[in-house]
Protein backbone atom coordinates (compact mmCIF):
# COMPACT_ATOMS: atom_id res chain seq x y z
CA UNK A 1 0.00 0.00 0.00
CA UNK A 2 2.79 2.41 0.88
CA UNK A 3 4.58 1.77 -2.43
CA UNK A 4 1.46 2.49 -4.41
CA UNK A 5 0.80 5.65 -2.44
CA UNK A 6 4.26 7.03 -3.20
CA UNK A 7 4.44 5.96 -6.82
CA UNK A 8 2.75 9.07 -8.31
CA UNK A 9 5.02 11.41 -6.32
CA UNK A 10 8.08 9.43 -7.38
CA UNK A 11 7.06 9.69 -11.03
CA UNK A 12 6.55 13.43 -10.58
CA UNK A 13 10.11 13.76 -9.26
CA UNK A 14 11.44 11.76 -12.18
CA UNK A 15 9.59 13.96 -14.66
CA UNK A 16 10.94 17.04 -12.89
CA UNK A 17 14.47 15.74 -13.36
CA UNK A 18 13.92 15.13 -17.08
CA UNK A 19 12.49 18.62 -17.55
CA UNK A 20 15.32 20.18 -15.55
CA UNK A 21 17.97 18.32 -17.59
CA UNK A 22 16.58 19.84 -20.80
CA UNK A 23 16.51 23.30 -19.25
CA UNK A 24 20.07 23.05 -17.94
CA UNK A 25 21.39 21.74 -21.27
CA UNK A 26 19.76 24.67 -23.05
CA UNK A 27 21.13 27.19 -20.57
CA UNK A 28 24.75 26.07 -20.15
CA UNK A 29 25.32 23.17 -22.58
CA UNK A 30 25.18 19.40 -22.24
CA UNK A 31 28.48 19.33 -20.35
CA UNK A 32 26.85 21.45 -17.66
CA UNK A 33 24.19 18.84 -16.90
CA UNK A 34 25.45 17.77 -13.49
CA UNK A 35 23.76 16.25 -10.45
CA UNK A 36 23.84 19.57 -8.64
CA UNK A 37 22.69 21.71 -11.58
CA UNK A 38 19.77 19.45 -12.40
CA UNK A 39 18.53 18.93 -8.85
CA UNK A 40 18.78 22.64 -8.07
CA UNK A 41 16.83 23.44 -11.23
CA UNK A 42 14.20 20.86 -10.27
CA UNK A 43 14.13 21.91 -6.62
CA UNK A 44 15.00 18.39 -5.44
CA UNK A 45 17.64 16.89 -3.11
CA UNK A 46 21.05 16.21 -4.62
CA UNK A 47 20.63 12.43 -4.20
CA UNK A 48 17.48 12.29 -6.32
CA UNK A 49 19.27 11.64 -9.62
CA UNK A 50 20.91 8.51 -8.25
CA UNK A 51 17.55 7.17 -7.12
CA UNK A 52 16.20 7.10 -10.69
CA UNK A 53 19.25 6.94 -12.98
CA UNK A 54 22.55 5.05 -13.03
CA UNK A 55 24.47 8.16 -14.05
CA UNK A 56 24.03 11.77 -15.08
CA UNK A 57 24.67 10.71 -18.70
CA UNK A 58 21.78 8.24 -18.42
CA UNK A 59 19.53 11.06 -17.23
CA UNK A 60 20.66 13.31 -20.08
CA UNK A 61 20.02 10.62 -22.69
CA UNK A 62 16.59 9.80 -21.28
CA UNK A 63 15.64 13.48 -21.18
CA UNK A 64 16.63 13.86 -24.83
CA UNK A 65 14.73 10.70 -25.81
CA UNK A 66 11.55 11.64 -23.99
CA UNK A 67 11.53 15.16 -25.36
CA UNK A 68 12.32 14.36 -28.99
CA UNK A 69 9.94 11.40 -29.23
CA UNK A 70 7.07 13.31 -27.65
CA UNK A 71 7.69 16.29 -29.91
CA UNK A 72 7.94 14.05 -32.98
CA UNK A 73 4.68 12.29 -32.10
CA UNK A 74 2.91 15.64 -31.87
CA UNK A 75 4.32 16.87 -35.17
CA UNK A 76 3.53 13.62 -36.99
CA UNK A 77 -0.03 13.83 -35.69
CA UNK A 78 -0.22 17.35 -37.16
CA UNK A 79 1.01 16.09 -40.53
CA UNK A 80 -1.54 13.25 -40.49
CA UNK A 81 -4.27 15.77 -39.76
CA UNK A 82 -3.14 17.85 -42.73
CA UNK A 83 -3.24 14.76 -44.92
CA UNK A 84 -6.78 13.86 -43.81
CA UNK A 85 -7.87 17.42 -44.53
CA UNK A 86 -6.45 17.08 -48.05
CA UNK A 87 -4.20 20.08 -47.48
CA UNK A 88 -2.46 21.62 -50.45
CA UNK A 89 1.32 21.25 -50.82
CA UNK A 90 1.65 24.94 -49.99
CA UNK A 91 -0.29 24.49 -46.74
CA UNK A 92 1.97 21.59 -45.81
CA UNK A 93 5.03 23.71 -46.68
CA UNK A 94 3.73 26.36 -44.30
CA UNK A 95 3.28 23.74 -41.57
CA UNK A 96 6.82 22.45 -42.11
CA UNK A 97 8.10 26.02 -41.95
CA UNK A 98 6.41 26.41 -38.57
CA UNK A 99 8.34 23.41 -37.25
CA UNK A 100 11.57 25.25 -38.06
CA UNK A 101 10.76 27.93 -35.50
CA UNK A 102 12.98 27.26 -32.45
CA UNK A 103 11.30 26.53 -29.14
CA UNK A 104 12.87 27.43 -25.82
CA UNK A 105 14.46 25.55 -24.17
CA UNK A 106 13.88 22.40 -26.22
CA UNK A 107 15.49 23.34 -29.55
CA UNK A 108 18.63 24.74 -27.96
CA UNK A 109 18.93 21.63 -25.78
CA UNK A 110 18.63 19.45 -28.89
CA UNK A 111 21.46 21.25 -30.67
CA UNK A 112 23.57 21.01 -27.54
CA UNK A 113 22.96 17.27 -27.56
CA UNK A 114 24.10 16.99 -31.18
CA UNK A 115 27.29 18.91 -30.39
CA UNK A 116 27.86 16.79 -27.30
CA UNK A 117 27.57 13.64 -29.42
CA UNK A 118 30.12 15.03 -31.88
CA UNK A 119 32.62 15.36 -29.04
CA UNK A 120 31.56 12.24 -27.13
CA UNK A 121 30.84 9.29 -29.45
CA UNK A 122 29.27 7.30 -26.62
CA UNK A 123 26.35 9.73 -26.79
CA UNK A 124 25.87 9.05 -30.49
CA UNK A 125 22.97 6.61 -30.13
CA UNK A 126 20.89 9.15 -28.23
CA UNK A 127 21.59 11.83 -30.85
CA UNK A 128 20.78 9.38 -33.65
CA UNK A 129 17.40 8.62 -32.08
CA UNK A 130 16.67 12.34 -31.88
CA UNK A 131 17.59 12.79 -35.54
CA UNK A 132 15.40 9.84 -36.53
CA UNK A 133 12.47 11.40 -34.69
CA UNK A 134 12.98 14.69 -36.53
CA UNK A 135 13.07 12.89 -39.86
CA UNK A 136 9.80 11.13 -39.02
CA UNK A 137 8.21 14.57 -38.86
CA UNK A 138 9.66 15.66 -42.20
CA UNK A 139 8.61 12.42 -43.91
CA UNK A 140 5.08 12.77 -42.56
CA UNK A 141 4.89 16.31 -43.92
CA UNK A 142 6.11 15.31 -47.38
CA UNK A 143 3.68 12.38 -47.38
CA UNK A 144 0.80 14.67 -46.40
CA UNK A 145 1.61 16.92 -49.35
CA UNK A 146 1.47 13.97 -51.73
CA UNK A 147 5.20 14.04 -52.33
CA UNK A 148 7.03 10.96 -53.63
CA UNK A 149 9.42 8.90 -51.52
CA UNK A 150 8.92 10.86 -48.29
CA UNK A 151 11.58 8.90 -46.41
CA UNK A 152 14.12 9.83 -49.08
CA UNK A 153 13.18 13.49 -48.88
CA UNK A 154 13.16 13.61 -45.08
CA UNK A 155 16.92 14.16 -44.46
CA UNK A 156 17.03 17.28 -46.64
CA UNK A 157 13.91 18.78 -45.06
CA UNK A 158 15.21 17.99 -41.59
CA UNK A 159 18.57 19.58 -42.32
CA UNK A 160 16.84 22.69 -43.64
CA UNK A 161 14.62 22.95 -40.55
CA UNK A 162 17.57 22.50 -38.20
CA UNK A 163 19.71 25.02 -40.08
CA UNK A 164 16.99 27.66 -40.08
CA UNK A 165 16.28 27.11 -36.39
CA UNK A 166 19.97 27.40 -35.54
CA UNK A 167 20.27 30.69 -37.43
CA UNK A 168 17.20 32.05 -35.65
CA UNK A 169 18.60 31.07 -32.27
CA UNK A 170 21.92 32.73 -33.06
CA UNK A 171 20.42 35.92 -34.51
CA UNK A 172 16.76 36.30 -33.46
CA UNK A 173 14.66 37.90 -36.16
CA UNK A 174 17.25 37.38 -38.88
CA UNK A 175 14.89 35.13 -40.85
CA UNK A 176 11.45 36.58 -41.68
CA UNK A 177 8.64 34.01 -41.60
CA UNK A 178 8.03 34.44 -45.33
CA UNK A 179 11.65 33.57 -46.07
CA UNK A 180 11.40 30.36 -44.07
CA UNK A 181 8.19 29.43 -45.88
CA UNK A 182 9.81 30.18 -49.23
CA UNK A 183 12.79 28.00 -48.40
CA UNK A 184 10.59 24.98 -47.77
CA UNK A 185 8.56 25.66 -50.92
CA UNK A 186 11.72 25.86 -52.99
CA UNK A 187 13.06 22.61 -51.56
CA UNK A 188 9.76 20.84 -52.12
CA UNK A 189 9.51 22.13 -55.68
CA UNK A 190 13.01 20.91 -56.49
CA UNK A 191 12.33 17.51 -55.01
CA UNK A 192 9.12 17.14 -57.03
CA UNK A 193 10.81 18.12 -60.27
CA UNK A 194 13.78 15.85 -59.62
CA UNK A 195 11.41 12.92 -59.16
CA UNK A 196 9.41 13.60 -62.31
CA UNK A 197 6.30 15.05 -60.65
CA UNK A 198 6.19 18.06 -62.96
CA UNK A 199 2.41 18.62 -62.76
CA UNK A 200 2.40 18.70 -58.97
CA UNK A 201 5.38 21.03 -58.96
CA UNK A 202 3.65 23.40 -61.40
CA UNK A 203 0.48 23.35 -59.31
CA UNK A 204 2.47 24.37 -56.25
CA UNK A 205 4.40 27.02 -58.19
CA UNK A 206 1.16 28.62 -59.43
CA UNK A 207 -0.30 29.07 -55.95
CA UNK A 208 -0.40 32.59 -54.46
CA UNK A 209 2.84 32.42 -52.54
CA UNK A 210 4.83 31.30 -55.58
CA UNK A 211 6.39 34.72 -56.03
CA UNK A 212 8.25 34.27 -52.73
CA UNK A 213 10.46 31.63 -54.28
CA UNK A 214 12.06 34.15 -56.59
CA UNK A 215 12.01 32.04 -59.76
CA UNK A 216 10.33 32.94 -62.93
Amino acid sequence: MTTRRHRPSAMARREALLKAAVEVAAAVGASGVTHRAVTEQAGLPLTTVGYFFDSIDALTEEALRVHTEADADAQVALAETLAMARSTPDEVAAALAATAAPRTPETLALFEAYLHAARHPEFGDAAARALTAARRVAAAGVRAAGGPEPDTAAPAFTALAHGLALHELAVPGALPAESVHAAFRALFLGFLLDNGHVELALALRQQPHGDEIGTG
